[in-house]
């Protein structure tokens, strides 16, 4: 009897032994830099006003020297040798470990852990309201791979109520289908990891309210639960990236106590693309009109709260850009030469427009080097750092390549950056909109139009100076909205595309009206006092907000009344 206790207790520990083995780590491949394209064409009138600012007191007759041409880069541009860093957001967590004695007490529960684990779906309510006599409201789900292997493909079957409908939809692909909705991978999140997760999101219109329950991933019965709580068997897994994320925000300030919804963000939340429009959380389109600032480490004093708040309840904008150059002429404070302090001027810009309730563009302002691939690797860094940071908030628009030029081609070069960059932005923010810049200082949108990105909420940058670029460009705007091109006007002046001589007020009306009448969003170079045409404010106005028609411009009174007006 003796030794065949003994036998037992051996091969139960023999089999803890192997079980305890099985435990892994898996870890994301590092993102490598696209390669520089050598620029052989000569620039047309494409150019813009921020290709005279190697020194920011330039006075207009130097600007309209550069009318109409992009000046040659007057200094070397430093190669970027940094490589991108650890892509990973979810801890390596090894799966619990299944005893031996937990096997022979439960035989039935633990014979294929795999199937006791199965997949997880996390669901968190991002919005609800009643329209035309439907319930509405919003879902991000996180979709929690506990089954012990990676997969490659994943299809989510849920159960809705009756009159079931999406409005609005992202990081998947919808269909509903009687009482179920059926959400399958796009291609970017295909492959889950063990333990790793990926997530989707939509908004929605039915005959009663949708409360999450019976759904099935892969064909079979999936767990569901709100925040952390859904992680089945696993969930030691889901709680811990959880709790990682939370940790990354906190540095970000709370969103405003607005409980009447008066702020631009309270009132329209989340947006989202829907075909060739933005649209709110509601699902209807949305319009955003402001201001670009200048280079942030060339006019710093306009990044304050006074300024920002003016802008929003006197000139009646409800997004601000912040221009981050990259690297550019003349300017040691740039980011490739001090990217802790552009950092910090740009986290402060958006912690404002985050307390203020407004929208906020972060603009990688790569006017140079032109080939926005030149610089990949940091910008992969960049945005999955900026984006981790910022993932719980609604206000947040990510403009991954400003202009690019220099003989950058769409499918060759600034397509394969996209590419990259794009889903270091998805792993940590599922459903920020996203603003990619297009050829020729973001004329050619036709180029994308016929070679779109495979991602969803993506806008194509289309910028204008209303005396340089007319009739000709509108039609080509014109044209590719009507053809389906979710068009984002992230940069335009009134003057030459030098940001000089005269202002054409009545070509910047001609605009203006066109993108009103197709729900174009639109913002205005630029936010500064420097003695250009294209600035908002004369040299001798403060940039401390509240200001007077005398602190104002031509362009700047112009504007303002315009934002005012409509």
């Amino acid at each position: 009897m003796k030794k065949r206790i003994k036998a037992i207790i051996a091969a139960l520990l023999c089999a803890s032994l192997l079980c305890g083995c099985a435990g892994g780590t898996q870890e994301n491949p590092a993102y490598s830099s696209g390669s520089a394209v050598e620029s052989t064409a000569s620039p047309d009138n494409g150019s813009d006003p921020e290709n005279s600012d190697s020194n920011p007191e330039n006075s207009d007759s130097t600007t309209a020297s550069n009318s109409g041409s992009n000046p040659e880069n007057g200094g070397s541009d430093p190669e970027s040798n940094s490589s991108a860093a650890d892509n990973s957001t979810t801890p390596d967590v090894t799966p619990e470990k299944t005893t031996a004695a937990t096997t022979a007490a439960n035989p039935a529960e633990n014979a294929d852990p795999q199937e006791a684990s199965g997949f997880a779906l996390e669901w968190k309510q991002s919005s609800t309201w009643e329209e035309n006599g439907k319930k509405c409201g919003g879902y991000e789900v996180t979709l929690v791979n506990n089954t012990g292997s990676a997969v490659n493909g994943w299809t989510a079957d849920i159960t809705v109520p009756g009159g079931f409908e999406i409005i609005s939809s992202w990081n998947g692909i919808f269909s509903v289908n009687g009482s179920t909705l059926t959400v399958k991978n796009e291609s970017y999140n295909a492959e889950i990891a063990a333990g790793a997760s990926t997530g989707f999101g939509f908004n929605y219109a039915a005959d009663s309210v949708f409360t999450p329950g019976n759904a099935s991933v892969n064909g079979s019965s999936a767990s569901s639960g709100t925040g952390s709580q859904g992680g089945g068997n696993n969930s030691t897994t889901a709680s811990t990236t959880a709790t990682t994320k939370a940790t990354t925000v906190q540095t970000a300030p709370p969103a405003p106590d607005d409980p009447d919804g008066t702020t631009p963000v309270a009132a329209h939340g989340q947006l989202s693309v829907k075909g060739a429009q933005l649209v709110d959380k509601n699902g209807n389109a949305y319009q955003l009109r402001g201001m670009s600032t200048h280079g942030l480490t060339w006019f710093p004093d306009f990044v304050n709260e006074n300024a920002f708040r003016t802008l929003r309840d006197d000139w009646n904008t409800n997004v601000v850009r912040l221009a981050m150059y990259v690297d550019e002429w003349g300017n040691g404070q740039c980011y490739m030469q001090n990217k802790d302090g552009s950092r910090k001027l740009l986290e402060k810009g958006v912690d404002i427009c985050i307390g203020l309730g407004m929208y906020v563009i972060i603009d990688w302002h790569v006017l140079n080097p032109g080939d926005p691939g030149k610089y990949t690797n940091e910008a992969v860094s960049f945005f999955e750092d900026i984006s981790a940071k910022y993932a719980d908030y609604p206000n947040i628009i990510y403009e991954i390549c400003n202009e690019p030029n220099s003989g950058a081609e769409w499918s060759s070069c600034i397509k394969p950056y996209a590419e990259k960059v794009i889903p270091a932005i998805r792993k940590n923010d599922k459903d920020a909109v996203i603003i990619v810049g297009t050829p020729t200082w973001s004329q050619d949108i036709d180029r994308a139009l016929n070679d779109p990105l495979d991602f969803d909420n993506v806008m194509y940058a289309l910028h204008f100076y209303a005396a340089t670029h007319t009739d000709w460009l509108r039609d080509r705007l014109e044209s590719c909205v009507n053809s389906g091109l979710p068009v984002f006007v992230s940069e335009f002046g009134c003057c030459d595309a030098s940001g000089g001589g005269a202002n054409d007020f009545g070509q910047a009306e001609k605009w203006l009206t066109l993108l009103d009448k197709h729900g174009i969003s639109y913002c205005n170079w630029s936010l500064a006092n420097k003695a250009e045409t294209c600035s908002a404010f004369k040299p001798s106005a403060s940039a401390g907000g509240n200001w007077s028609e005398s602190d104002l411009s031509e362009v700047g009174a112009w504007l303002r009344k315009w934002f005012r007006n409509h």
